[in-house]
């Protein structure tokens, strides 16, 4: 296979566990039948599509903080790491005009119908008459897929993210065999144990994540996973 390099973006939904309040990260496991790291435990996220850089999306999305995009990003990155979120693991991180998030069990249908092709994202936010929640993203560090590990790889935006209350995520069957809410030190425990398999960035955005005990204390830290390693550029 040649080798190609595409755009993505990736978050990291964040969460307090309701018993210990030690921060936990939401992750998932690719079907092993996936071309692209299968087996693999990963952040919701994906490729860039031509829509996520349409111009209208300003219209729809909160204004960003630039102290939330240090490196002065397009949307189209906020977009591309909101619409995954939202096709993997059914989290529609929008806000109607009254501040309050939107209700996921109205979202349901919506994106039952964008995974079968039957709409777009940017149709989906129209007819619910949301804005989304561009504003609660906050810039995380930029890593590429090693080339050893694929040929297809990925220069992806990583994005931090709280979990609204009262949502849950809903793992989309299709590219999703496994999922949950993990400490970052128990992924990285597992991961030297071989029964978490996943790249480095992966691994190098927990560690980061591990020097927090709650989302309040990453959210408003600068700490982010960083650029691409020597590694990943050569």
């Amino acid at each position: 296979m040649q080798e190609s390099i595409h755009q993505a973006a990736t978050i990291l939904l964040l969460r307090e566990n309701p018993t210990t309040c030690h921060l936990e990260v939401y992750m998932n496991k690719r079907p092993d039948t996936m071309r692209f790291l299968p087996g693999h435990y990963v952040f919701p996220g994906g490729q860039m599509d031509q829509e996520d850089t349409d111009p209208t999306w300003a219209t729809y999305s909160h204004p960003i903080d630039p102290a939330k995009n240090p490196e002065r990003l397009p949307l189209s990155y906020w977009i591309t790491a909101l619409r995954e979120t939202f096709e993997e693991a059914g989290i529609l991180l929008a806000r109607h005009a009254t501040g309050e998030y939107i209700d996921q069990t109205t979202t349901e249908s919506f994106r039952t119908a964008m995974l079968n092709g039957e709409c777009t994202f940017l149709e989906v936010v129209r007819q619910l008459n949301v804005t989304l929640a561009t504003d609660q993203l906050r810039y995380f560090g930029n890593r590429l897929t090693p080339r050893i590990v694929s040929p297809k790889r990925f220069d992806t935006r990583y994005f931090l993210a709280p979990l609204p209350a009262g949502m849950a995520p809903q793992p989309y069957a299709g590219e999703v065999v496994a999922d949950e809410w993990v400490d970052p030190e128990v992924a990285l425990s597992r991961r030297a144990e071989g029964t978490m398999p996943m790249v480095p960035p992966t691994a190098d955005s927990l560690k980061v994540l591990a020097r927090f005990h709650t989302v309040d204390e990453i959210l408003t830290s600068t700490e982010g996973v960083g650029n691409p390693t020597p590694e990943e550029l050569a």
